[in-house]
């Protein structure tokens, strides 16, 4: 093979690009050889000090050079020119030697990305602070630092035409179930799409429901988490370039738990979670219970409160609907505002948010006092579950309308039909209300309830699993 003729050949494919580089040099001062590296994730640096320089001051033959370099640096032989490429271009360094036939990759790859650090999606209290970074071989180190077993089985695949981004399929293969492991590896080879930049395109190809407004698979930032649903038999997805990593199959009911639910008092963890379910449903039905209440069943409100909520919105200029609707808006561009502006001008941003909407709002006449504070809790308690803080939104706003036309027969039926629909979703053959609806005996002792770590000795029978007793 011609060294000529394959630098020619990498140039025109590359179109040129500064940061491809080539290393013309002499094995042992004998034979012609040349190096292929793209420098932004490979590292010149690395590619100096472990390949050239051992490589040119070897003495003896070009075979015991060879032995030498194959020593220090993780190798592989590949013998198409594609197959080459491929590995260019994930940090490889391309080894061609004149005459030879095969390639050699050596891994050189040095590719940019954050350090370990605590996710900002995922803080705990107690517990590991340790959380996934957009680095694929790192996400899944964490992983494997946490379970030492020859059964973590790991499967890559790339997708994307022009990507080509890694995507890892993560399981215990003596835990997990056979057919979905096949399902999901068949979903992922079958994606054809020009690129992967996230988990969140996988994502959508594991769901059953595309128009479905409630997620039917599961992610995390943090390795513990992970790992622990890893032992229970789930399967996770890991994407090069991306910090969640996903796992399925997935219920409901893990939003409600939090990171570090399982570094507490079990009893404190089951009232703090009693207290998200609260929060959620006060999330959901708040503002339109509010205006239900004022518009139809004023009777049932304590006359002390009927008469200064009556005071505090005679004279506003919009109806208890429009008012909440548009105070719920308001908040929502607010909150979006300070979220995309920068850090230390989001705080302002709140602040004069705050001051205008619950200040200068009220005094004017343009909103109601108790509108204000409904709808400022409704907001408080919809990120009680982070997770679920943008279906919560929306769900809010349409018992805000069902509550406004219906009163609180609107909010009752509403609910009704939003229990009906959740469950008749399922993912991958697990109901999404599991384990109450159906309802999954055994699976109540981590729930709502969590049991002692003690008595907790079967993994949930909700989704299915090979090994249904924990430490066999």
């Amino acid at each position: 093979m011609k060294i000529a003729d394959i630098q020619k050949k990498i140039t025109e494919e590359f179109g040129g690009a500064f940061d491809v580089k080539s290393r013309e040099f002499k094995i042992a001062g004998k034979q012609n050889a040349v190096l292929f590296f793209i420098d932004t994730i490979a590292g010149g640096q690395r590619v100096s000090l472990e390949i050239l320089l051992p490589m040119t001051r070897v003495q003896g033959t070009v075979k015991d050079a060879l032995k030498e370099l194959l020593a220090i640096c993780e190798y592989e032989i590949v013998g198409t020119y594609e197959d080459a490429v491929k590995q260019l271009m994930n940090g490889k360094t391309l080894l061609i030697i004149e005459g030879k036939k095969d390639f050699i990759i050596l891994d050189t790859t040095v590719m940019p990305g954050r350090g370990v650090a605590e996710p900002p999606t995922n803080g705990v209290v107690m517990g590991p602070r340790e959380g996934f970074t957009e680095v694929m071989v790192t996400n899944i180190g964490l992983v494997r630092k946490r379970i030492k077993n020859s059964d973590l089985t790991l499967v890559n695949n790339p997708v994307g035409k022009y990507s080509q981004t890694n995507v890892a399929m993560m399981y215990i293969k003596s835990i997990a179930c056979e057919k979905i492991v096949a399902d999901i590896q068949e979903r992922i080879k079958s994606i054809e799409i020009d690129g992967v930049l996230d988990s969140f395109y996988i994502m959508q190809y594991l769901q059953d429901e595309p128009l479905n407004i409630f997620r039917q698979v599961g992610n995390s930032e943090k390795p513990d988490v992970v790992a622990s649903k890893l032992l229970e038999g789930r399967i996770a997805i890991f994407v090069d370039g991306s910090p969640i990593v996903l796992t399925v199959p997935y219920m409901l009911l893990e939003d409600l738990h939090a990171a570090d639910d399982y570094y507490t008092n079990n009893t404190i963890v089951t009232l703090r979670r009693f207290i998200r379910l609260f929060g959620a449903a006060l999330a959901i039905v708040l503002p339109g219970l509010y205006i239900a209440m004022q518009l139809y069943h004023y009777n049932i409100v304590p006359l002390n409160t009927l008469f200064f909520v009556t005071n505090s919105v005679e004279n506003t200029p919009f109806s208890p609907m429009m008012e909440v609707l548009v105070v719920l808006i308001l908040f929502e561009i607010m909150y979006e505002a300070s979220l995309r502006m920068p850090q230390n001008l989001g705080a302002a941003v709140g602040l004069v948010g705050a001051v205008v909407l619950g200040g200068a709002g009220v005094q004017a006449g343009l909103m109601s006092a108790p509108a204000v504070l409904v709808a400022a809790m409704s907001l408080m308690t919809m990120y009680i579950l982070p997770n679920l803080a943008p279906q919560l939104s929306l769900l809010r706003f349409v018992f805000v309308i069902l509550g406004g036309m219906l009163g609180l027969y609107g909010i009752v039926i509403g609910g009704i039909i939003l229990v009906i629909y959740l469950a008749s979703l399922d993912n991958f053959g697990t109901p999404l209300l599991a384990p109450f609806a159906p309802h999954v005996r055994g699976d109540d002792k981590d729930s709502i309830i969590l049991a002692n770590i003690k008595d907790r000795k079967t993994r949930p029978r909700s989704f299915p699993r090979k090994n249904p007793t924990r430490a066999k």
